[in-house]
């Protein structure tokens, strides 16, 4: 015989309790055995094999376990408890005038989700697996009963039989040497198996709230009895797949089977899922209602073992409601001769007929609309300013600056236009950053007056901002600090009473680049939500025999909107707005209620459900009009009283240009600041419109002078004046 040699399963080492080897000679047939301890059971025992003139495993020293379970619970015994149950309810609700509840029956399928991390079952042997993930099926069948509590909630109790499939697998790679011939190492595969079969009776006290007309959220404990837990256990060489065996038992290793051990006498779930109930009949005594829910384990399926058994189960349940049992159930009673008592009778409540409109904006009716709440993503491209202005006297940039600056640092497509003008500063370093070629000049001002003068003050201001550029990122050759006098166009105003604010605009900090996409206009991001129809009108008929109180309710998710009425009793309401209704709401309905109170107290109640359909756009304007597509341009900034179009502004002209078609129909509307006296600002702001309509080479454009009607900016800044000199495009084509 050849002598032997052993491999560890990672590498080859000395003979150790841990190994796998396959063992050969060529000349006999004869099996040899190694013989050790039986401590090979424990959790890291070896499994060695040898064989002459065939590849042999040897197996660990184990016995098959097999213990029949006397926990048994026999499925007629079952059905015979719950129509004992069902029974009992009735008999007590008849003897005691109470509202029989609604019972019937629930079975369905359950899908196994167990979470686990455990390497054996109590004390039975197991060789190094680790069972992390399970699957498999079950299912359940049982009785149920359901008592109404309040307007929107109820108590379901449920008894059920379970049964439960899992399955564990987790293969093992190791090694084993051949030493028939050659000494060489040969790779294995070890497959640890663990499957286990459960039975249960399980107690469902459980709490449904009605969310929509049919569907309910039900939640709530899940107590489960054992009837039975068995598992089987085994360990198989998968490969080498032509050759090799456990001695004594073929290619498997262990086979373990009986009781799962140490389970616990009461197992406990969290259960939560959603049911729709479909009536059956038109008086909605027969119900089916399927269901989905989870089970979240409280309790491991064996001490010691880390398992928890959570599933997902689909039911369906087939249900019985009615103030009175079935004709097959009825239960005789002895009753008392009745004794004629004259009653009033009551008229019937208040019946209503509800019809909701829709109201376009000429007038014209939509019946049974269809609200559409229409988000529009907005990119509009906004002017890059290039100031920083300062306080009186001071070299420090403004606290604005400051926030506008971290504000674009983390998002720039949902800045307002009020951030962008206060955080150009960190999109230029972003820019400057993408352009290494470009170069920046920043040159500070004063309003020389005799708080705030000095070429040294200015020259401050500059280093300030540039100081912060370089904070950003922008090194400090690529920045040229200027200074002077006449460095930039100072503002003067005519008025004397206005002359404060152009000291404002005077302390400041202009940034100016050799590459003109750096200055070039900024893209906002903003969303515009419209409501179709914008207005509905409720018409309502009511039937009575007597006079009403009559109201009238939207409701859409938490709020509740009364609507006025056009009559006291019956008609048509007056148009209700939509707009401030539908916009703030994620909703996909609108509820409209009418509810009718006669004068013996009998109450109507019908309500009508409208859906709300959301459509969502990713566009680059700003607003729909109809079939129409609006886009409006805030691009071109002009000098304090001046309406000169110079090479820095052809960029922008551009754009507009290019986004023209022959279809399109162009407006040019022209803004100013609030310096100056009306009628100035509105020949000002002609001049400017009629500019850029000159620029922009259209027929056929409109052209108005708004003056300081309709700022953009707040007036109250300096920057926002400036923002304001500026004249706005529109242009209008079919919408795509």
């Amino acid at each position: 015989m050849s002598s032997i040699g052993l491999l560890s399963r990672t590498a080859v080492a000395p003979v150790s309790r841990d190994v796998h080897s396959v063992l050969g000679a060529r000349s006999t047939t004869s099996v040899h055995r190694l013989r050790k301890s039986r401590r090979m059971l424990s959790r890291n025992h070896c499994k060695i094999a040898h064989g002459v003139g065939k590849r042999e495993i040897l197996p660990v020293n184990h016995q098959s376990i097999s213990v029949t379970s006397t926990r048994m619970l026999t499925g007629r015994g079952f059905v015979r408890m719950l129509l004992c149950i069902a029974l009992a309810t009735t008999l007590y609700a008849e003897a005691f005038g109470q509202p029989i509840p609604g019972f019937g029956v629930i079975g369905g399928a359950t899908i196994n989700m167990p979470d686990a991390g455990f390497r054996q079952l109590g004390s039975f042997p197991s060789c190094c697996p680790e069972f992390t993930s399970g699957t498999g099926t079950g299912g359940q069948f049982g009785g149920w009963l359901e008592r109404r509590i309040a307007d929107r909630v109820s108590i379901v109790g449920r008894l059920m039989l379970s049964w439960d499939n899992v399955s564990f697998t987790d293969d093992e790679s190791s090694f084993v040497a051949d030493l028939r011939d050659t000494p060489r190492v040969v790779p294995a595969l070890f497959r640890h198996q663990l499957q286990s079969s459960h039975a249960a009776i399980a107690i469902e006290p459980l709490v449904a709230f009605t969310l929509f007309d049919r569907t309910s959220l039900v939640f709530g404990p899940r107590v489960a009895l054992g009837v039975s837990s068995r598992f089987r256990q085994t360990e198989t060489l998968v490969e080498p797949a032509d050759f090799g065996s456990f001695v004594g038992s073929g290619r498997v290793w262990i086979d373990n089977s009986g009781d799962i051990p140490s389970t616990p006498a009461v197992a406990a779930w969290l259960t939560s899922g959603l049911r729709t109930t479909f009536n059956l009949r038109s008086d909605e005594s027969l119900t089916l209602t399927p269901e989905l829910t989870y089970s979240y384990a409280l309790n491991d399926v064996s001490q010691g073992a880390d398992w928890k058994p959570h599933a997902l189960r689909l039911s369906v349940s087939l249900g019985w409601h009615g103030s009175s049992l079935p004709p097959d159930t009825l239960v005789p009673t002895i009753q008392a001769p009745a004794i004629a008592v004259s009653e009033p009778v009551k008229p019937p409540a208040p019946k209503i007929r509800l019809k909701v409109y829709g109201i376009n904006d000429d007038g014209t009716v939509i019946p049974d609309p269809i609200i559409e709440r229409r988000e529009t993503k907005v990119i509009n491209l906004h002017p890059m300013l290039g100031h920083v202005y300062f306080d009186d006297n001071s070299s420090v940039i403004p606290e604005r600056y400051l926030r506008g600056t971290d504000r674009a640092i983390r998002d720039t497509l949902t800045l307002t236009s009020m951030e962008a003008l206060h955080g150009e500063l960190a999109i230029i370093a972003l820019r400057m950053k993408a352009r290494p070629q470009a170069r920046l000049r920043v040159g500070g001002m004063t309003a020389n007056t005799a708080t705030d003068k000095g070429a040294e003050l200015a020259r401050s201001r500059a280093e300030a901002v540039a100081a912060k550029l370089r904070d950003l990122g922008i090194e400090s050759e690529r920045i040229e600090v200027i200074t002077g006098d006449r460095l930039f166009t100072a503002t003067r105003m005519s008025d004397t009473s206005e002359r404060v604010l152009a000291i404002e605009e005077n302390r400041r900090v202009e940034i100016s680049c050799s590459d003109e996409v750096v200055m070039g206009p900024i893209s906002l991001g903003s969303i515009d939500i419209s409501v179709f129809p914008k207005r509905i009108r409720v018409a309502d008929s009511i039937v009575s025999s007597s006079p009403l109180t009559v109201s009238t309710d939207l409701r859409l998710d938490d709020t509740v909107v009364s609507i006025p009425r056009a009559r006291d009793a019956q008609g048509a309401s007056g148009d209700v707005d939509l707009t401030s209704i539908v916009t703030g709401s994620a909703s996909r309905s609108l509820n409209v209620k009418v509810t009718a109170t006669d004068s013996a107290g009998q109450t109507g109640q019908e309500v009508l459900s409208i859906p709300i359909r959301r459509q969502d756009t990713a566009i680059s304007k700003t607003t729909r009009s109809g079939e129409l597509q609006v886009e409006r341009y805030g691009l071109v900034l002009f000098d304090f009283n001046t309406a000169n179009i110079g090479p820095h502004h052809m960029l922008i002209i551009n754009i507009i240009k290019s986004r023209i078609t022959p279809t399109t129909t162009v407006a040019v509307y022209g803004m100013t600041d609030r310096a100056g006296s009306d009628d100035y600002n509105r020949l000002l702001s002609l001049r400017r419109a009629r500019e850029v309509a000159r620029m922009l080479g259209v027929k056929d454009v409109a052209v108005e002078g708004l003056g300081e009607d309709s700022p953009q900016f707040p007036n109250q800044l300096p920057e926002g004046r400036a923002a304001n000199r500026t004249v706005i495009v529109e242009l209008r084509s079919k919408a795509p």
